[in-house]
């Protein structure tokens, strides 16, 4: 007889494991489009918060109003920062940014938020702990029934080297 290694059985636990783990992402998913929708519905906004959401990948997710204050992040940004929402609410993205924060990329949001224009960009961001992070940021202006941005939603991922 070959002496082969024994091999624990799979149980139906790592099956319901991964089912519990898909649910849970759905539910926060789902939580997210419902709030958004809220702000959605009193700011008139023409833009498919439900859609943008299923169609991108993204770990936290940033509201501000056209002045750029932050008017609601979700979990996953405060797990991201370590900054607590209540913090975070009425500041500005840029209390993120230090001292390798690329001037260049600053710019281009400036400039692309400013257009009115969506787009993406990569930044170099500081946790509440100030260890550096790199982000991949993905802008939507959200445009009210009238045709005029009132709000930015901004998608976010850690990019990991």
């Amino acid at each position: 007889m070959k002496n082969t290694p024994l091999r624990a059985p799979l149980k139906s636990w790592d099956l319901y494991a991964l089912y519990l783990q898909r649910q849970a992402e759905a539910f926060t998913t789902n939580t997210e489009i419902e709030i958004l929708n809220e702000f959605k519905e009193k700011f008139n906004w023409s833009f498919d918060v439900e859609k943008a959401l299923k169609e991108n990948t993204f770990e936290a997710i940033v509201l501000t109003n056209i002045d750029q204050e932050i008017q609601w992040v979700n979990k996953g940004f405060v797990q991201m920062t370590g900054y607590a929402a209540n913090y975070s609410k009425g500041k500005r993205p840029k209390f993120l940014q230090g001292e390798n924060s690329s001037i260049a990329a600053l710019k281009v949001i400036r400039d692309n938020i400013k257009k009115e224009l969506h787009f993406k960009e990569r930044v170099i961001n500081y946790r509440k702990n100030g260890q550096e992070y790199v982000c991949d940021i993905e802008i939507f202006p959200l445009k009210n029934e009238a045709g005029k941005v009132s709000h930015l939603l901004a998608l976010e991922n850690e990019v990991y080297n």
